[in-house]
C-alpha cells in the first residue's frame, strides 16, 4: 500500500492497480506541466532580461517611480508566469516524487 496517507486505497482498488492508476496519469500530465513550466519560466527570463532584474527584487523595491504604462502592464503579466513558473514547477516536483514512491514500493514487492 502506498506509504502517503494522502493516498490510503479507502476505495478497495487493489494496490498494483492503484499504482498503475496513479502512474499511468501521472504520464498523461507531467508532459503538458512540463511545458507550461518551461513557457512561464523562459517568460519570466525575458523580463529579467528585458529589465535588467529579477522579479523578486522588483516586487520588493516596488516600480520605479518613473515606469510607464508598458513596464506597469509588463509588471502584471511578469507576476502571473512567476506564479505560474513556481506552482507549477513545484506541481512537477511532487509528481516527480510521487512516481519514484510509486516505483519504490513496487519494487518491494
Amino acid at each position: 500500500m502506498l506509504k502517503n496517507k494522502n493516498l490510503q486505497n479507502s476505495y478497495e482498488i487493489p494496490a498494483n492497480e492503484l499504482r498503475t492508476i496513479i502512474k499511468q496519469g501521472a504520464m498523461l500530465r507531467l508532459p503538458y506541466l512540463e511545458s507550461r513550466f518551461l513557457q512561464a519560466k523562459k517568460n519570466v527570463q525575458n523580463y529579467e532580461k528585458k529589465y535588467k532584474t529579477d522579479f523578486k527584487k522588483l516586487k520588493l523595491t516596488g516600480l520605479p517611480e518613473d515606469a510607464g504604462y508598458d513596464m506597469h502592464e509588463d509588471f502584471i503579466e511578469w507576476e502571473y508566469w512567476y506564479d505560474v513558473m513556481n506552482d507549477t514547477g513545484q506541481i512537477v516536483d511532487q509528481i516527480n516524487k510521487l512516481l519514484k514512491e510509486v516505483a519504490e514500493e513496487k519494487s518491494e514487492y
